[in-house]
């Protein structure tokens, strides 16, 4: 016994076939449909006379009501795909590929990738391993730091505050009576050398990072800000280390 309602009707019209529509004795009119019928001038007691379109046939004109899994995270706008060129950025939030958090996403993803590279590189050097593991920790809790938009806490890294560390690799005749690693090139040794490979993207990472979180003269997640400084300085450290031969 099919309801028969304005709603369908209307869709029979744009299809062009209310005029074909069959009305079998129990089918039931609403009185929104009766009155959408008599407003067309057609009665729907004749409707039994006309072969065609049945009332039955009502849900298989009537399209599926869509389910939106996605959302657009800058535009509120609904998806029930995700698109190719989206990506989730919280949850079921949407935000295209190019979108600052994404890229930083990307920095973090190869500075991560690197760091391991080289932990596993100098895995039998327990005192150059032990360093890598710990900045690795840390790049790691970073990580998910963004992705889950939730704050930092700050931890020693290398058996220093990561605010020490910065008076450290600042002053560094102070602590290592060497000066600053500048032009480092092919001289130097292979760990050295590769550690500046780590502190270079590191500081993408943190340029990134800026470009994510600075809008208009405010700033958002100075605590992801601050941490990835300290980072540069984490690996820098570990670069004056093994330049001063303490790994060995």
């Amino acid at each position: 016994m099919p309801v028969i309602t304005e709603e369908f009707l209307r869709k029979l019209e744009k299809q062009g076939k209310l005029n074909t529509l069959t009305i079998d004795k129990k089918d039931i009119l609403t009185p929104s449909a009766r009155e959408f019928l008599s407003s067309r001038k057609l009665d729907p007691e004749s409707r039994s006379e006309i072969p065609a379109v049945s009332a039955e046939s009502e849900n298989t004109v009537k399209e599926a009501a869509p389910v939106y899994k996605y959302k657009c995270y800058t535009t509120d706008a609904l998806f029930e795909k995700k698109p190719e060129y989206m990506t989730q950025i919280f949850g079921n939030y949407l935000v295209v590929k190019n979108h600052k958090r994404i890229v930083l996403r990307g920095k973090f993803d190869i500075l991560q990738a690197e760091t391991i590279k080289y932990w596993k590189k100098y895995q039998k050097n327990k005192k150059l391993e032990s360093d890598f593991s710990q900045a690795y920790r840390y790049i790691r809790d970073l990580f998910i730091c963004e992705m889950t938009d939730s704050e930092f806490i700050e931890r020693d890294v290398l058996g220093h505050t990561i605010d020490s560390l910065k008076d450290i690799t600042h002053n560094t005749v102070k602590y290592f009576k060497t000066g600053h690693l500048f032009e480092i090139n092919a001289d130097f040794g292979e760990d050295v050398i590769d550690i500046n490979c780590l502190r270079a993207l590191s500081r993408e990472c943190e340029v990134a990072a800026v470009d994510a979180f600075y809008k208009e003269g405010k700033t958002e997640h100075n605590d992801i800000l601050k941490a990835l400084n300290r980072l540069s300085s984490i690996f820098y450290l570990m670069m004056l280390k093994a330049n001063n031969g303490d790994y060995k």
